[in-house]
């Protein structure tokens, strides 16, 4: 059965126990809210620097990009316009267009009809023959302009893609500290805890050895 004092000793090694642990844990509490409220801060700091740039990729995805992607296209539209127009004017560099057409008399004074108006007058055959000299050619009873075609040009520039929006560089929270802390704060736990033992452990041992030295 305990003697009253080891109920002492015992009562006390509890106490200095129990205050250890609650320090220890209000230390821990200390630190995590330290820990939390760093935190928060950083959060903050974090998504103030990150706004613009999300603002910037919403603007990208939802202007640029559609607008460059629509005014692509349609540049790839006149340029295949183009290219069709080029192969036309390579297999018909030259244009001929109706212009008279004999439509009754003779050589001394033809009826010609003026295709591009309607109307019919007489022509005599050197009139015909200088339509001739001219350059007109003639296919039947029809005179034709020739003319060289105008060599189709390209000259626009292809659309260019905007420039996606790049990241900001984020500061790194700094949890190693917190780390260090809490380590810090578990070893000086511990060592308390061994400490308080270690004393009990020792006065055990001298009041276990003090009825040898009385007998002795």
């Amino acid at each position: 059965m305990a003697t009253a004092y080891q109920k002492r000793m015992m009562l006390r090694k509890q106490s200095d126990l129990t205050r250890i642990a609650e320090q220890y844990k209000k230390n821990i509490e200390a630190m995590t809210g330290q820990y939390q409220s760093e935190f928060a801060a950083y959060q903050k700091q974090r998504d103030e620097l990150m706004a613009p740039y999300e603002a910037a990729v919403k603007q990208y995805r939802e202007v640029q990009m559609p607008q460059y992607e629509s005014a692509a296209a349609a540049y790839r539209q006149r340029l295949e316009n183009f290219n069709n127009s080029l192969s036309d004017y390579e297999a018909n560099p030259e244009q001929r267009q109706a212009v008279f057409q004999i439509v009754g008399g003779s050589p001394a004074a033809w009826q010609v009809k003026n295709l591009s108006t309607g109307k019919v007058g007489q022509m005599p055959s050197s009139a015909i023959d200088d339509l001739r000299s001219q350059g007109y050619e003639q296919d039947g009873s029809t005179f034709y302009k020739v003319t060289t075609r105008a060599v189709p040009k390209f000259n626009e520039k292809a659309p260019v893609a905007p420039a996606a929006p790049t990241a900001p560089q984020l500061p790194e929270f700094d949890q190693e500290k917190f780390e260090q802390q809490r380590a810090q704060l578990q070893t000086s736990y511990q060592r308390e805890v061994g400490e308080r033992k270690g004393a009990r452990l020792a006065a055990v041992s001298r009041r276990t050895s003090r009825p040898l030295l009385k007998d002795a």
